[in-house]
């Protein structure tokens, strides 16, 4: 058995870009300059990017008159990444996609489609990205994404960097928290067993039995946590489960040069983040 695919990053959708931006670097984050997607995507980012090579990118969907809804008439389906965080939007604030690490967008979908994940179109993007030093460059991406029936409020892709030489900064890596990585993502779900089983089965990665749920591998140190509403409710009481239609994402784990207090969902934009001392 494979053990998974590493963590790219979590999309955190926010409603004010600007303010959640605030919120992070009052945590402790650096964050990349405010960068633009394409109309059709109706979104931007601002990206705090860590040394062990995976991101929080926060995400407004600022433009929602221009981008492409879901299609899922289409064939291939299409899925509309803005429309994803909006419609999240619309009952609160937090991740609103898991992204793993790929080098080949198209042999995922079809490695997707071999193991039964329910995928859609290869979606292909450009976009302006600004580097420590003021150059303006294009970066560009190719994204496979997955669902499934069972957790219809979240979703997955795999992201892969056509222009990492443009992308990955260490200057935008030296975070005054100590921040040097996402090892962990957790999902509450009322079926811990069986939403554990479709993340496996993205990637092949290997399934254990934790204090109330289950964690699937994901690359090397790290796992997605898919635990009770009950238990992610323990970790953080600030968590707003009650309008849930099923899992949700509810927080991450970083390793950082220092262990601290969780900072709960109300301190971070609807997750939690627990520090863990690297």
């Amino acid at each position: 058995m494979n053990t998974g695919r590493p963590i790219d990053h979590i999309v955190l959708a926010v409603r004010d870009l600007d303010a959640a931006a605030a919120i992070y670097e009052k945590l402790g984050f650096i964050l990349t300059p405010r960068a633009t997607h394409e109309d059709r995507m109706g979104t931007s980012n601002r990206i705090a990017q860590f040394a062990g090579k995976n991101f929080i990118e926060i995400l407004e969907v600022d433009r929602p008159e221009t981008l492409q809804p879901h299609d899922f008439s289409k064939k291939p389906p299409f899925f509309s990444f803005g429309g994803q965080s909006r419609e999240m939007l619309e009952k609160r604030e937090g991740i609103s996609m898991l992204v793993f690490a790929g080098k080949d967008a198209r042999a995922d979908a079809a490695r997707f489609e071999t193991a039964g994940v329910p995928t859609y179109d290869v979606f292909d993007f450009e976009r302006k990205a600004r580097l420590p030093g003021g150059d303006e460059v294009t970066v560009a991406f190719s994204l496979t994404f997955a669902t499934s029936p069972d957790m219809p409020e979240i979703a997955f892709f795999v992201c892969e960097n056509r222009a990492p030489e443009y992308f990955w900064k260490p200057e935008f890596q030296a975070h005054e928290n100590g921040a040097e990585v996402i090892s962990a993502v957790y999902i509450a779900s009322p079926e811990p067993a069986r939403d554990a089983a479709f993340v496996a089965k993205m990637f092949d990665g290997e399934v254990t039995a934790i204090d109330d749920g289950h964690a699937v591998a994901c690359g090397s140190g790290q796992e997605v946590r898919v635990v009770t509403p009950e238990a992610a409710l323990k970790r953080d009481p600030s968590l707003q489960l009650e309008a849930a239609n099923g899992p949700v994402f509810a927080g991450i784990t970083i390793n950082c040069s220092e262990k601290r207090a969780t900072t709960p969902a109300s301190a971070a934009c609807g997750i939690f983040i627990e520090w863990v001392q690297a």
